[in-house]
């Protein structure tokens, strides 16, 4: 196969991109373009954190860079998305969701960083290998919200004849 289809399958395989694909579908299809904007701009930040991956770990060999990354692309997610969900592009409330359960990742990171090297401990090992997968499943989750909403809707009754 060609590199470039090799790459891409890989990036694909190792980011939360995958997942957020079928709502983005969805959402284009319903034409909900405050959920689609979302589920977009989400799977962006992720793609771009899974292209960057592999290359900032072999530039970052002390591993102090690598955690000051990932925490500007989490607060720069949070910021557009804050952007965004007061000029009415996306869902206020999904907006809001979102950045309450991502505000832990850059605190996490940076925590992980002071940890690692200003205090040269590890404690924070245990809590980052099972905090940060928990907050991309939420994201990922309130990528969904909308339709899982759409879905749970009891339909309206007209009464009136």
């Amino acid at each position: 196969m060609l590199n470039w289809v090799n790459n891409l399958i890989f990036v694909l395989e190792h980011s939360w991109v995958l997942f957020l694909l079928p709502a983005i579908f969805i959402f284009y299809l319903r034409k909900d373009w405050l959920a689609f904007r979302f589920a977009l701009i989400t799977a962006v930040f992720f793609l771009y954190g899974a292209v960057i991956y592999s290359s900032l770990r072999e530039f970052d060999d002390p591993y102090i860079w690598r955690y000051v990354v990932w925490a500007f692309n989490d607060l720069a997610w949070m910021a557009l998305i804050a952007y965004l969900g007061i000029k009415d592009k996306v869902y206020l409330w999904q907006s809001v969701l979102g950045q309450l359960v991502v505000i832990a990742a850059p605190l996490l990171q940076l925590f992980r960083l002071v940890d690692r090297h200003l205090w040269d401990l590890s404690y924070s090992t245990m809590m980052y290998k099972t905090l940060l997968p928990i907050i991309n499943i939420a994201t990922v989750v309130i990528c969904y919200l909308p339709l899982i909403y759409v879905l749970l809707r009891k339909p309206q009754v007209n009464i009136s004849q």
